[in-house]
């Protein structure tokens, strides 16, 4: 459908928002955390940090991506914090955020080197009909593409303009505008549904999009160019509610890519209602009622997340944005989830996001809520085959099971079919590992060599000395998915039964089935694993992760929590024996602080059937 110039009312000035912001519960909360995100700014004369060619290209020569991209978003980080200070009346900043702008806009490109291939000249496997024109790298034509990080860009300079233009000088607003133009502008008019992300199935469609759609929203004066993004943005937000999610509601992106995707779809949408005077509510789309509490199916304690695919294993949903959400969608649970602002989780780089700052002033009520009962409950997202369930130990500390199946390929899949964590009182006590180190391997076809994205380094089995296959998007194998054929409750016994075969292709292996139960009264877990084969067994090799200390002894082993202590026995087959492996090396390689265990049982020849016992003991108290 193409939008009408005249359904947009004029853009209303500023000035009351200011006096929101000032005024806003949150501001203590926000100001407080951007000091400690963003210090290279308290300075009396701060220092720009710099992106030179030679850390733009040190992608292209090593794969490392901290290099350009630390100055990068500490830039951005800086704007944002200088456009909030004289937002809320902090008059000494406008020569340093004018120095930024400069700096901004004499950057040659805002596409991240580790983005560049994907623009002009990339031609994407699972889209290879779609065009992207040029054959030049992103340093020497002109701007023809748009990634995550440049509409993020865009959009926090078209909100510093919105907001502070009247305090700018107006060579400074007029090489702002020109640049937008020239990077954003131009580009997503041109291109806009040619670029492989703009009905994608993923974060990056929301995020471009939306952020392109608030830059436009703020700074457009022409009500046909306005109308004409504005469509294209629309087309390709519809895709996203449509697409980004399972039927269930859920993401397989994992929670930090369902935050980040989020961010900008919201923010524009209330944009769309406010300049629309409601003619376009994205927000009363019914999907976004499922998708808002895809968090609570999810949630283990505050700030903790079931984290498979390349989520982490604590992480935060932007306040502003989740009120927003919640307020909208009437999910009003999912305000419980909102962590303080001050947590070690809440990294600088959110600072970077003008834009989503601002929405935090002017929406979140700067109040934690506690822990909603509906992240208590259990959960199943039989599209996403999740599965949580939830219990205690015998002397009350809450106790969480929670498993996944799927597929074997998507945006940001590791190979984990079948895996599972075990949270004692918010702690992981056999957790997911969480992503690799990001750089230009670890989104090639080298990526599962690294164990913590191929299954080496998670709870599931090694078979005929088979991990499990990748699929179609990074490994380029078939597509395969695990299914959970059943999730029942017999008395206090839960429990969840998972078909795994079909990832390892191995013709010989005729079944791979997991059970997994909980007793929600004593916390104690019951795994069992059967295997079937056409021929002579494979040989099977069980494992478990951890981030804990760990001891073994023969069939028994223990991990030691902080609170709690795990105690797994092997109940079959006889003469199975565990054997405790420190991936010291792969840690450091991935630049992770600790070290991952991996719990190993070789099972004797010809075994076909697995059964672990989990009981927790609580450690003595200090």
């Amino acid at each position: 459908m193409q939008l009408h110039p005249k359904i947009f009312q004029p853009q209303p000035p500023p000035a009351s928002l200011i006096a929101q912001f000032r005024s806003s519960p949150a501001r203590q909360a926000v100001t407080a955390y951007l000091c400690e995100a963003v210090p290279g700014i308290n300075a009396a004369r701060p220092d720009i940090p710099q992106t030179p060619y030679s850390l733009y290209r040190q992608f292209a020569h090593s794969g490392e991506r901290d290099g350009y991209e630390n100055p990068y978003f500490e830039k951005r980080a800086m704007l944002t914090r200088a456009v909030v200070e004289l937002i809320l009346g902090e008059e000494s900043r406008i020569d340093f955020l004018q120095d930024l702008l400069w700096s901004i806009c004499e950057e040659t490109t805002w596409v991240l080197p580790a983005h560049e291939d994907r623009g002009p000249g990339f031609v994407s496997l699972d889209t290879p009909d779609i065009w992207q024109g040029g054959t030049n790298t992103a340093l020497t034509r002109e701007p023809d593409f748009i990634d995550l990080f440049a509409a993020e860009t865009g959009a926090s300079l078209a909100e510093t303009l919105y907001f502070l233009e009247d305090r700018l000088a107006p060579e400074i607003v007029q090489r702002v505008r020109q640049e937008i133009e020239r990077r954003i502008f131009h580009p997503y008019l041109a291109y806009g549904r040619k670029f492989w992300w703009h009905r994608g199935d993923l974060n990056w469609n929301a995020v471009c999009n939306g952020a392109v759609g608030l830059a436009f929203m703020r700074l457009e004066r022409d009500p046909r160019r306005l109308a004409e993004a504005l469509t294209i943005a629309l087309e390709g937000l519809d895709a996203y509610v449509a697409t980004g999610f399972e039927s269930d509601g859920g993401s397989l992106e994992g929670i930090g890519y369902w935050n980040y995707g989020l961010l900008y779809y919201v923010t524009l949408a209330e944009l769309f209602t406010e300049r629309t005077g409601g003619g376009i509510d994205l927000m009363a789309n019914p999907r976004l009622r499922e998708i808002a509490r895809y968090p609570l199916a999810i949630a283990l304690a505050p700030g903790k997340y079931f984290n498979f695919a390349d989520a982490a294993d604590e992480d935060m949903l932007q306040p502003g944005i989740v009120q927003c959400l919640a307020r909208r969608t009437g999910v009003d649970d999912l305000t419980g989830l909102i962590i303080p602002y001050d947590t070690k989780v809440w990294r600088g780089f959110f600072a970077s996001k003008l834009a989503i700052v601002l929405r935090d002033l002017a929406w979140w009520d700067g109040q934690i809520h506690p822990f909603p009962e509906a992240a208590r409950q259990d959960a199943y997202l039989p599209a996403c085959a999740l599965v949580k369930f939830n219990g205690q130990t015998s002397q009350g500390q809450p106790v969480i099971l929670a498993a996944k199946a799927g597929y074997n390929s998507g945006h940001h899949y590791h190979l984990d079919v079948g895996h599972f964590i075990v949270n004692v009182d918010g702690e992981n006590l056999l957790c997911d590992p969480g992503r690799g180190l990001y750089s230009q391997a670890y989104f090639r076809a080298g990526r599962f060599e690294n164990i913590f994205a191929n299954s080496f380094g998670h709870s599931v089995p090694r078979i005929g000395g088979h991990l499990q296959m990748p699929g179609p998007k990074f490994g380029q194998g078939s597509l395969e998915h695990g299914q959970i054929i059943s999730q029942s409750k017999d008395g206090a016994k839960k429990s969840v039964v998972m078909d795994i075969h079909p990832v390892y292709g191995l013709p010989q292996l005729s079944l791979a089935r997991r059970t997994l139960e909980l007793d929600e009264k004593t916390g104690e877990i019951r795994l069992e694993d059967k295997f079937e084969f056409s021929g002579d067994p494979l040989e099977i090799e069980e494992a478990f992760v951890t981030w804990c200390s760990v001891s073994v002894d023969g069939s028994a082993a223990w991990i030691v929590g902080q609170r709690n202590e795990l105690s797994l026995t092997i109940l079959e087959p006889g003469g199975a024996a565990f054997a405790a492996d420190l991936l010291t090396e792969e840690c450091q390689a991935n630049q992770r602080e600790q070290t991952l265990t991996r719990l190993a049982a070789r099972l004797p020849v010809g075994s076909r059937q697995f059964i672990l016992k989990i009981t927790i003991h609580s450690l003595p108290t200090l």
